[in-house]
């Protein structure tokens, strides 16, 4: 499931901001970077046995001011980055491969020389993942995951359409607690790389006007997913979640959200009755009050959420809960939904579903 969703989020990015960029050139880079696997966790120790290495292709378009959001976000690149790991542990994670599509908007823009902010994701997967043999890695328990990047990049044209780049990125594996375990894989990295842009930019007839302050609105959402516990053990549970928010404009690009979450998690009822801690299914329900940001990109939305439990009979997870994800509006009120829920930075589980907005 993840690896799928992962999919269609990576396609989704690709083709909800890529497409409306007309008349942009089309452009490929291959860096190589270097890094580390970080042990997050005391019992990881023993997994980083080197350094970790990737080969990256990436295949991008440059937006060229076309639509409002292009200049609202100084002309930013969007693309599909393929990421090869070396996993720094060959015998017990093997090897890595990420495919994300991404977006990287200019901080600075001047001379030749630009200074990026990006942020991609997509499916990934790793090629040993935790079973009966291979015990010892305690970090992912599936093939499929989800692979999300932050970084920076830096970059210089040494000619007409070629550049060099020189980039730092933070790369996480996940399955989102679709399987266990799942503490993830974490490598910050640096790489260095050399792009070239196939065709120059042709000139638009207009340039459209800036976006103006986002509007706020109503937007109602559904999610499911699945989930493992540590006991019963290999049964996937479903989750579902109801989410209603009111989203408040700050700029053109972003807005502020507060909001009701009601929340099933099956998993949590069946450990619960394993435990003798006998519940009843609605009393197993949770419900959340939230406050959120939203970065508005055409009409993508990326939002960080931080929600407090009302209503948790539960307890064991502490007061707070906090989902990050995407969603994105094919019309003006229907979109999708795709998101993480987690308990600080512990994965609570992975919401598939739709949004509505009015």
């Amino acid at each position: 499931m993840i690896g799928r969703t992962s999919i269609i989020l990576s396609t989704m990015l690709m083709f909800s901001l890529s497409i409306q960029a007309q008349k942009s050139p089309i452009g490929a880079e291959l860096n190589y970077a270097r890094g580390v696997l970080l042990p997050h966790r005391a019992i990881m120790q023993h997994l980083p046995q080197g350094p970790a290495q990737s080969i990256e292709l990436r295949v991008f378009q440059q937006t060229n001011g076309s639509k409002a959001w292009h200049n609202t976000y100084n002309l930013p690149q969007v693309g599909i980055a393929v990421k090869g790991f070396d996993l720094a542990n060959k015998d017990l994670l093997g090897y890595g491969l990420g495919i994300a599509a991404y977006f990287s908007s200019s901080v600075v823009c001047k001379s030749g020389f630009k200074w990026n902010l990006e942020i991609g994701a997509g499916p990934g997967i790793v090629s040993k993942p935790f079973d009966d043999e291979n015990y010892k890695n305690i970090a992912i328990g599936s093939y499929g995951n989800a692979f999300v990047f932050l970084g920076q990049r830096f970059s210089y044209d040494i000619k007409d359409r070629l550049h060099l780049s020189l980039a730092m990125a933070f790369n996480h594996f996940s399955n989102s607690a679709y399987s266990l375990p799942n503490l993830g894989l974490n490598y910050p990295t640096v790489s260095f790389g050399l792009g070239y842009v196939f065709q120059k930019s042709i000139a638009i007839d207009s340039i459209p006007a800036i976006e103006s302050r986002q509007k706020g609105m109503w937007i109602a959402a559904f999610g499911a997913g699945l989930k493992e516990v540590a006991d019963p053990k290999n049964v996937k549970f479903p989750t579902f979640s109801l989410m209603v928010e009111r989203t408040f404009g700050l700029s053109k690009k972003s807005s502020a959200a507060a909001g009701v979450d009601v929340m099933y998690n099956s998993a949590l009822y069946a450990s619960r009755n394993v435990d003798s801690n006998t519940v009843t299914a609605l009393g197993n329900l949770q419900l959340g009050l939230k406050i959120g940001y939203n970065l508005h990109i055409d009409q993508a939305q990326i939002f960080l959420q931080a929600g407090w439990y009302a209503i948790d009979s539960n307890k064991k997870d502490g007061n707070f809960y906090h989902r990050a994800g995407i969603r994105y509006f094919f019309t003006d009120h229907f979109g999708t939904h795709l998101a993480l829920r987690t308990h600080l930075f512990k994965a609570d589980y992975f919401e598939a579903g739709m949004a509505y907005r009015f």
